[in-house]
């Protein structure tokens, strides 16, 4: 009876062992951290143009979704400079809300508000209104490239290429960003003659392009963009890319540039198809009722899934220039873009082939879809 008691103890005693040192059951907290894969991730590509310029000018940053708060750069006031309100352009295919501010200019084709009126040509009108993204620096491809279509180019800084105006084209030099060295390029190039519109900054809503607050994007313009009309030039707004805080960026600059000129705006997209583009140009013309220049547009996917086919994209643009030349409220659009490489934009959307001439779809973009 006693050894029974005994072995009858000890077995108890290995059974309590055993379950207060066995492995610890797994749990699906017990493994750490779960990690979301972001599909809306940001995507980069460099710019391509003269001598492969700075790349801080033309790394792309895409996202559907919120970006953080950009960071905000010091900057000294400036004197604001007083105004008329703009003159409201109807559109042809969409009617627009009350504007959000009343920091514009005469809008079109009309005078400045101050100094002589350049002299815009074709601008902005039916069948003249594809501009050139221009990547390459002074490369004599260029020449390919000008058409009765085709009236405006920039190049994302001050460096016109030496056979722009010989081809006709109107430049447009744009203040990259709020760094020193691009406000001093900037000086230092803009002279009365150089181009006829001076673009804003690029993409400030983006922490990966020229990343300001909106009160120090309008403490800059006062200072080195608002001067300039003096000197002849029409203006465009900061460019937006087509992150949705970018309308909340403008609506807060539109505020604080209070009594800067504002003519145009300027916005960039990247999406799949024509009616998301066409319903997000709308949006920004009834939330500020400026005529648009949309200085950046692919058919191009950066928020994760497919991307355009060949014919999708022919199809895109095919209603995207038709929709442009119906729209009196879209002066310019320049598609991404005529240079040799994309730099991770979908390459079906190339313009430019290897050889410098137009791509197919070049070919088709420069002759006003034709």
């Amino acid at each position: 009876m006693a050894s029974k008691l005994l072995n009858l103890v000890a077995l108890s005693s290995l059974a309590i062992m055993a379950c207060t040192f066995g492995a610890a059951p797994t749990t699906a907290l017990s493994t750490g951290h779960i990690h979301n894969n972001h599909l809306n991730r940001q995507l980069s590509h460099a710019p391509v143009a003269k001598k492969r310029r700075d790349q801080s000018k033309r790394c792309k940053t895409r996202s559907s979704t919120a970006s953080p708060t950009p960071s905000s750069t010091p900057s000294a006031k400036a004197q604001a400079v007083t105004t008329r309100p703009a003159k409201q352009t109807s559109a042809t295919t969409h009617s627009s809300a009350p504007p959000a501010s009343t920091t514009k200019a005469s809008s079109g084709n009309s005078g400045s508000s101050s100094g002589s009126s350049p002299d815009l040509g074709s601008f902005g009108k039916a069948g003249s209104k594809i501009c050139a993204a221009w990547g390459d620096g002074n490369d004599p491809s260029l020449a390919n490239f000008k058409t009765s279509h085709v009236v405006g180019l920039y190049d994302w800084g001050v460096d016109k290429p030496t056979n722009a105006d010989k081809l006709g084209f109107q430049y447009w030099p744009m203040l990259w960003g709020g760094s020193q060295d691009k406000i001093d390029a900037f000086e230092a190039a803009i002279k009365p003659g150089l181009g006829t519109i001076l673009l804003g900054f690029n993409e400030p809503n983006e922490q990966g392009q020229s990343n300001m607050d909106p009160t120090t994007a309008a403490q800059l313009w006062k200072q080195h963009i608002e001067p300039k009309r003096s000197m002849g030039y029409k203006t465009c707004s900061p460019a937006m890319s087509s992150r949705p805080n970018g309308f909340d960026w403008m609506t807060e600059f539109m505020k604080a540039c209070d009594g800067c000129t504002v003519d145009y705006q300027c916005v960039h997209w990247y999406d799949i198809g024509f009616d998301t583009l066409k319903t997000y140009l709308e949006k920004y013309h009834d939330l500020l009722g400026l005529p648009i220049i949309l200085t950046e547009f692919a058919d191009q996917n950066f928020n994760g899934g497919g991307q355009a086919s060949m014919d999708d994209i022919w199809d895109f643009m095919g209603q995207a220039i038709k929709f442009f030349d119906e729209t009196d409220w879209i002066m310019g659009a320049c598609p991404f873009g005529i240079m040799h490489d994309l730099q991770g934009v979908n390459t079906l959307n190339l313009l430019q082939g290897s050889d410098g001439k137009p791509t197919d779809l070049g070919y088709f973009v420069i002759n006003g879809g034709q």
